[in-house]
């Protein structure tokens, strides 16, 4: 095809088509530019379909991270809404000595804690996903983003003044005679009338339940719900055929 384009340029300088020359070399120049245009078009074709596909990948991790997580966020909550129904019965001083065996349980309600750790591989894949423009064109990954951004940090926070607060009940119940005791599940006089009737103590459970129920149970529950939210719009974007 070259040769034939040569020697047409050829004849025409030979025989002084001068005109007909400038308009066959332009007629070329628009050629290459529309070859050129092409294969830009090509390659930011190929390059969006890779994008894309990336994307579709980090969302379908997003979705194995929420679906853990709405799994553990379930059995936290139910954990929780049991344990604050043993904390009232203290609080209210509902358990007597009289009847401590009613609730064992109620003995540790200071010195337990189930944290709850989100899981993040998907959203930190998607934070650093290389397409800046689809960050910001994307309302479904912005909000994504926003979610992990705004939850994460509540969560942990949470999970870290829980931590904290079942660390020093539990170093502040050593000091008594009968921690050994309770550490074995054995109960004494002693020990009972501290369970059932110290104020210490039903202020202790008081301050748990409300970091445990009023902030880590509270958290934990919208958490599930939007991330619920997400995954139902992650799957519905996944699910459909562009």
């Amino acid at each position: 095809m070259l040769k034939i384009f040569r020697k047409v340029r050829q004849n025409m300088i030979k025989n002084n088509k001068v005109t007909a020359y400038l308009l066959y070399a332009i007629g070329e120049i628009i050629l290459v530019m529309i070859g050129i245009l092409l294969a830009l078009q090509v390659n930011n074709w190929n390059e969006n379909r890779s994008q894309k596909n990336e994307l579709n990948n980090i969302l379908r991790t997003v979705t194995y991270d929420l679906e853990t997580d709405t799994l553990v966020a379930g059995q936290v909550t139910r954990l929780y809404d049991t344990l604050q129904v043993k904390s009232n019965i203290i609080i209210n001083k509902q358990l007597k000595k009289e009847n401590y065996k009613d609730c064992l349980a109620c003995a540790s309600l200071t010195t337990f804690y189930s944290p709850f750790n989100i899981q993040t591989k998907g959203f930190e894949l998607l934070k650093n996903i290389s397409s800046e423009t689809t960050n910001q064109k994307d309302s479904l990954v912005n909000s994504i983003i926003q979610i992990y951004s705004l939850y994460k940090p509540m969560i942990d926070k949470n999970n870290e003044r829980l931590e904290n607060e079942v660390m020093k009940n539990l170093n502040e119940l050593r000091e008594y005679q009968w921690f050994v005791d309770l550490s074995q599940g054995k109960f004494n006089d002693e020990m009972i009338t501290y369970f059932t009737e110290s104020e210490d103590y039903r202020k202790r459970v008081a301050l748990h339940n409300m970091l445990a129920t009023n902030n880590h149970l509270a958290i934990t529950k919208s958490y599930k719900t939007q991330a619920t939210e997400l995954l139902r719009l992650i799957k519905l974007r996944l699910n459909t055929k562009n």
